[in-house]
């Protein structure tokens, strides 16, 4: 079951870097939390310049075994001027 959802992200954990990079983080949409994995390198990397409990996104992903939502991508909504240039990699 593949899920596009919106909401803002919180709890952004690091769980292993080497060799593939794993971060987990919680997905706050309408008052529901959902746990959610990454392993995308780029990606992870994005999440780790994310404050906590403020910035909004958009995901896209599937739920495994463990009913966490493995995101396949993500999309910063309303970046402010610091997620533009750390967090997405784009020019002042």
């Amino acid at each position: 079951m593949k899920n596009n959802l919106v909401g803002i992200v919180d709890r952004i954990k690091v769980i292993n870097q080497y060799p593939d990079a794993l971060v987990r983080f919680t997905l706050i949409v309408e008052n529901k939390k959902i746990n959610c994995i990454v392993r995308n390198k780029q990606i992870s990397n994005q999440l780790l310049f994310l404050e906590n409990g403020r910035t909004e996104v958009a995901v896209y992903g599937n739920y495994n075994q463990l009913q966490q939502l493995v995101i396949k991508k993500l999309t910063i909504r309303n970046p402010t001027s610091f997620d533009r240039v750390f967090a997405m990699g784009l020019k002042a």
